[in-house]
This record gives structure tokens, sequence and C-alpha cells, in this order.
């Protein structure tokens, strides 16, 4: 009877020690359903309705759906968003991967100062970045003038801004901060020890990158890359701000459609489609990983 008892009270103890971590995840549950999912549900709604009655009862179609996907200039602006994505993302994790590296292995006084002012760039408006790169690039910027009076050009250069060079300049300033704090916290595995033995074992430093750090540094990676590339394609500030003809995204017409034309379902039903979108994209280079077997390397330091 005694055993029984005690092998009742461990069980009710281990159901005790199970239930508490669930009921301490509950406050952050019901923040995730009432700010997160309630509004995907109310857009799903709009988007499975017609832009002229919104009364209950009104009777569920796809013809938003149809409409955003047979629409040529969304189908350019997808492109454009595409583009500007993957450019960015792309430009921005190659440039934060050196970063990164120094900060790990050859900062060492300087590295929580280095640290510091990059999580201090963080906290600086987005509005001002922007509108910091305007003038820049503009025609009578900083780079256009420096140009003219070193004599390197006869008339302003166009293309630096209002243009999608522009727009992926100015987003790969914003997000590099965050790229490289993830990027350096993703490093810790790669301890001196290891870089030593694969530098005595002959290994230079392009074989180096390619055989030590770059597989250890795949899975941070691609998550810095798809987080400024869902970020980046689907931002419609620094377009409006930014980009000309070729820089305009497809959250730009979201936002128009939402704020400026008033047609929720097609809004709504265009929100959707670039999120199976982006969806697809986190499947893609998650499948590729786990092919590559890169997504589950753990290494002591």
């Amino acid at each position: 009877m005694a055993s029984l008892a005690e092998a009742t009270t461990r069980t009710e103890a281990a159901e005790r020690r199970r239930v508490r971590p669930l009921i301490a995840t509950l406050p952050a549950v019901a923040w995730l359903l009432a700010f997160f999912a309630t509004p995907l549900v109310i857009f799903a709604v709009y988007s499975l309705l017609t832009n002229e009655l919104y009364a209950v009862g009104t009777p569920f179609t796809l013809d938003a759906y149809r409409d955003a996907l047979t629409s040529t200039l969304n189908r350019t602006l997808a492109r454009n968003s595409l583009e500007v994505g993957l450019s960015t993302a792309a430009v921005t994790v190659m440039a934060g991967l050196p970063i990164a590296y120094w900060l790990r292995f050859v900062a060492r006084r300087s590295r929580i100062a280095v640290l510091f002012l990059i999580a201090a760039s963080m906290f600086a408006s987005y509005l001002v970045r922007i509108y910091a790169w305007r003038t820049v690039l503009g025609s009578r910027g900083l780079v256009n003038s420096a140009l003219d009076r070193a004599g390197l050009i006869d008339q302003p250069l166009g293309f630096l801004l209002y243009s999608r060079f522009a727009v992926i300049v100015a987003l790969v300033h914003i997000f590099l901060p965050y790229v490289v704090l993830v990027l350096y916290a993703g490093m810790g595995p790669l301890g001196e020890g290891l870089l030593e033995a694969a530098q005595d074992l002959g290994a230079k430093s392009s074989l180096l990158w390619r055989r030590v750090i770059i597989p250890i540094m795949a899975a941070p990676a691609f998550s810095a890359f798809v987080f400024v590339f869902i970020l980046s394609a689907a931002d419609y500030v620094t377009p409006q701000f930014l980009g000309g003809k070729d820089g305009v995204t497809l959250g730009v017409q979201i936002q128009q459609n939402f704020v400026g034309v008033g047609n929720w379902p097609l809004a709504s039903a265009t929100s959707f489609l670039m999120l199976l979108a982006f969806v697809a994209v986190f499947a893609v280079g998650s499948f590729i990983l786990r092919r590559l077997k890169l997504n589950d390397i753990r290494l002591s330091s």
C-alpha cells in the first residue's frame, strides 16, 4: 500500500510539473490569439466577401482571389517584391556574416562597445533612415555632389534615387543590425579550438569558411535570410519614398487597396497569397537544410 501511495504521489507530482509550464504559457497564447490569430481570421473572412456588401449572410466567394491572381499589375509587383526581397536578404546576410565573425573572433576589448552601437542603431526611427537615404542618394545628395566635385560625372546619376537600387540599399541598412546580432548569436557553437583544429589540419581561409563555418552557420543564416526576405518583400513604406517604377512592391498595392481604394476583400486575398508564398519559401529552404543535414549541427565551444 505504501509503495502504491508513493507511486501515486510521484505520478501526481509529474503531472503538476507538466501542467505548470502549460499554465505559464497561457498569457502568451492568449496574446497571440488576440493580436495575431484574430486579425488573420478577420482578413480571411473579408477575403471571401465582395467589395459591395459586408452584411451578415453575404455569400462567400473566391472572386477576390481570382482577381488577385489574374491581375497583370499584381504579377508585376509580385516579381518586384521577389527581386527586392531576395536581393536585400542575400546582400544583408553576406554583409552581416563577416561582421559577426569579426565580432566573435577578432574583436576583443571593443566587442561590447560595437555590440552596444549595433543595438543602439536599431532604435533609430525607420522614417529618419529613409529620409537620410533620400538626402544621400538624391540628385543633389552627398553621392552625386561628391562625384561632381571629383569631376567623375557631368550630371547627377538618376538611378541612385527612386529606383529598386535605392530601396535595396535602404532596406539593407535597416535590417543589417538585426542580421548581425542573429549571426553573432548563431556563432556560439564555433569555438576557437574548432577553428584552430581545422587550421592545423591544413584548412586555409577559403576552405575554412566553406567546410567549417558556413555549414555550421547555415541554419542561423537561413533564419536571418527568411526574416529579411519577408519584411523587405512585404514592405510598403520604403518603396513609396525611395522606389521608382521598378521599386514598387506588392505591399504598396495592398496598402492602397486597404486605405486608398477601400477594396478590403482584394487586399485581404492578396495578403493571404503573399503569406502562402512566404510559407512556401520557408518550407523549401527548410527542406534543403534537412536534405543537406545542416539544420541540426551542434558543436560545443
